[in-house]
């Protein structure tokens, strides 16, 4: 059950900040304000296009991922101040401390309150020593923090988050997190690759899920039905959030297929009615996912089976139309490398592409020899 009881006790310390991202700096100032009160209120305040928003963590996404960063804390709670109809600093102050304490008042149950705020700058202490309620029953009064015990600040993280990573609240993560997602028809090399890519940078990697799901099932990809797919949809987008939130993501992490994958085979073997049926949680899901970088291993090996050859170059086909349908060209790279006499199949080729690719577009380089 989700826990939204108001905060006990008589002593409550108050912290608020952007927190894009929730970094160690603020950590340590949160647990030091818990460990001398009773319980603590967080505060994420924020506006459309502030310094969060312009990097895509958006006011209500860092409230979500703070609450989801404490869920586990029931005496720190988590709270809300948007601060889009207020005027501009200097200006707002009167109507951001009316929210502030509005936020006080609907977070907590005792009377007579012994009230801290801990804050980061000196403009801070004046403000809302100007602003403290008179006559409620509680005491006020404002801590300032020492930001030269621990050197560090979002504004650093959101230039260089890689270089600052184990700063970063793991919940965060995920936001700064490159993906990289490997797509192709079958049987062209996609899982080894993304394998192989992984293990030489110890990141983390998906598997495809639809793989998994045929073979517990026994069942073939011809006799997939609309549930069946409801299943591959939300069964492969959970195993990519997985490792993407995985405690051994250090940055970058490999994603074999997704669920606009899933998508082109629907579009192959599905009626035009199962389709329309699948096509809201296709969008959706497809909206939801994150990637940077698209690698697409093209069908280039021949087949004894010319029937399934021919399959594949279709399946092919209607992916990188549906790639360019979702926008997503601009983060494609085909692998379509043939190789030499020594590399037949052009698997050495595409796998020093691949790396090359992920060099370019996420600016990581995985170690490689020279051919």
């Amino acid at each position: 059950m989700i826990n939204r009881k108001r905060l006990q006790g008589k002593k409550i310390g108050v912290y608020f900040g952007t927190f894009a991202p929730l970094h160690t700096g603020h950590q340590q100032q949160i647990y030091k304000t818990a460990a001398l009160n009773d319980g603590v209120l967080l505060i994420v305040s924020g506006y459309d296009n502030d310094r969060g928003s312009q990097i895509g963590l958006h006011l209500n996404k860092r409230f979500r991922y703070l609450r989801e960063a404490f869920n586990d804390e029931p005496e720190i709670q988590v709270a809300k101040l948007d601060e889009n109809d207020i005027p501009e600093m200097p200006n707002g102050w009167d109507e951001w401390s009316n929210r502030l304490f509005e936020l006080i008042r609907a977070t907590t149950v005792a009377e007579n309150l012994e009230i801290t705020f801990y804050v980061g700058e000196v403009a801070y202490v004046t403000e809302l020593r100007q602003r403290f309620p008179k006559n409620d029953g509680n005491t006020y009064a404002v801590e300032i923090a020492d930001r030269q015990d621990i050197q560090l600040s979002a504004t650093m993280i959101r230039e260089q988050p890689l270089v600052y990573w184990q700063d970063i609240n793991r919940v965060f993560r995920r936001h700064f997190s490159k993906v990289v997602t490997v797509m192709g028809s079958a049987e062209t090399g996609k899982s080894t690759l993304v394998r192989r890519l992984a293990r030489a940078i110890n990141a983390p990697f998906s598997e495809e899920y639809a793989q998994f799901y045929e073979k517990k099932s026994n069942i073939d990809v011809e006799e997939l039905g609309v549930a069946d797919y409801v299943h591959l949809i939300r069964g492969q987008y959970d195993a990519n959030s997985c490792e993407i939130n995985s405690p051994a993501n250090q940055g970058l992490v490999f994603l074999d297929t997704d669920v606009l994958v899933t998508r082109v085979y629907a579009k192959l073997y599905l009626s035009e009615r199962e389709q329309a049926t699948l096509e809201p949680l296709f969008q959706q899901t497809i909206c939801d996912e994150q990637m940077d970088l698209i690698l697409v291993v093209a069908p280039v090996t021949k087949s004894d089976d010319n029937d399934f050859h021919e399959l594949r170059q279709v399946f092919h086909e209607e992916l990188m139309r549906q790639l360019a349908e979702f926008g997503l060209m601009d983060k494609v790279v085909l692998l379509d490398d043939t190789g030499d006499k020594r590399d037949s199949g052009g698997y050495l080729s595409r796998y020093h592409h691949a790396i090359d690719a992920v060099k370019a577009y996420t600016g990581i380089e995985i170690k490689r020899l020279e051919y």
